[in-house]
């Protein structure tokens, strides 16, 4: 892979604040802006979000050059993220318009659908839908979560559905198809993030956040749940802290994890690590953000090949999902370094085992 990770020209910030100019080890500079990149199936390209409610672009990893997918595409260009569905076509996520950041990201939100070639403009899928969706690798397939502002059939605000949709191709274009509830909650907001196990089981977050609890108490687990059984695991849970999946690795034994586990959940000194799948709780550090502070590492996503993981920067006390530049860590040299070895679990960090359910102490 080329490693001249030389910027485009855009100026969000001035080029020598960029952190990644003199990046830890393993880390190099993608773009010194943009939002939540997400790999092509084919390992060449990433997608991302030009600005928050902007635009669609991709890079080309060998050759640098970007690409703005939406900005001639139709009337729309207010996405807040991009997904690739294995057969190449783009999942987008966004408002129709910008009202305001809590109508706009939590309330109109909804799926839109674009051809692989970026030749016409998204199609809508007529489904709003809360935060992000995950996408399955096998098949054209998507999971996501609605509550009572998407549907209010469902309930109130804080009563959610995750979905499994089938994404279908007809006559009509793409369409969603066949649907299943795999999973209900109240007080408990849950964010799909991907498929495992030949689609059977799907990943999610899951933010303790009801508005009528103390934000010092927030936390932030990571559960699976099997989409035929309905059987849920849980695979991080730690009182007051911030742990959300954020891309699985190609073997599905491993999960990128936000955490906030230097700081706790209020305080923002987020990194990403390597969750075991396993209900171990084990963690590994992969990037080293917070050593240049105040800025942090968020919203990843790992190639096709398990190489490299792209992720997302912004500062401490950013807004969730707001990005300051993209940038890459190399898995294969991380893995054979000393970092890799560096693994902790829950119970080693604090001593104490934590209750499933409430995810406080025992």
């Amino acid at each position: 892979m080329n490693m001249n990770y030389e910027p485009a020209k855009k100026n969000i910030m001035a080029q020598e604040e960029f952190p990644l100019n003199d990046p830890p080890e393993f880390h190099y500079k993608l773009l010194p802006y943009g939002e939540r990149p997400y790999w092509s199936p084919d390992g060449k390209r990433i997608a991302f979000i030009e600005s928050n409610y902007g635009d669609v672009c991709e890079i080309n990893i060998e050759t640098r050059e970007v690409r703005n997918l939406t900005k001639d595409l139709g009337t729309h260009h207010s996405f807040l993220r991009v997904l690739f569905l294995p057969n190449g076509d783009y999942i987008l996520i966004g408002p129709k318009e910008f009202k305001d950041r809590y109508i706009s990201r939590r309330v109109e939100s909804e799926l839109w659908i674009m051809d692989k070639d970026a030749k016409y403009p998204p199609k809508p899928l007529g489904r709003r839908i809360f935060e992000g969706c995950g996408v399955s690798r096998i098949a054209n397939r998507i999971t996501y979560s609605m509550n009572g502002n998407h549907d209010p059939s469902i309930g109130s605000p804080e009563d959610f559905e995750v979905h499994v949709t089938e994404i279908n191709y007809g006559e009509n274009g793409p369409e969603l198809g066949e649907d299943k509830v795999i999973y209900r909650s109240h007080g408990y907001d849950p964010e799909p993030q991907d498929f495992r196990l030949e689609d059977s089981e799907v990943i999610m977050a899951e933010y303790y956040n009801p508005p009528e609890v103390d934000k010092a108490d927030y936390f932030c687990t990571v559960k699976g749940v099997n989409i035929k059984t309905g059987e849920v695991k849980l695979y991080i849970s730690e009182s007051h802290i911030h742990n959300e999946c954020e891309g699985i690795f190609p073997d599905e034994e491993y999960i990128c994890l936000e955490s906030s586990c230097d700081g706790g959940a209020l305080s923002n000194t987020i990194d990403l690590w390597k969750l075991k799948l396993d209900g171990s709780m084990e963690r590994t550090r992969m990037t080293r953000m917070l050593w240049k502070k105040p800025w942090r590492a968020t919203n990843s996503n790992v190639s096709p090949d398990g190489k490299w993981l792209a992720f997302m920067l912004n500062i401490c006390g950013s807004e969730a999902g707001y990005g300051m530049g993209l940038g890459l860590l190399d898995l294969e040299a991380w893995g054979k370094s000393k970092y890799a070895k560096m693994t902790e679990t829950v119970q080693s960090r604090n001593g104490r085992k934590t209750n499933p359910k409430t995810g406080g102490y025992i």
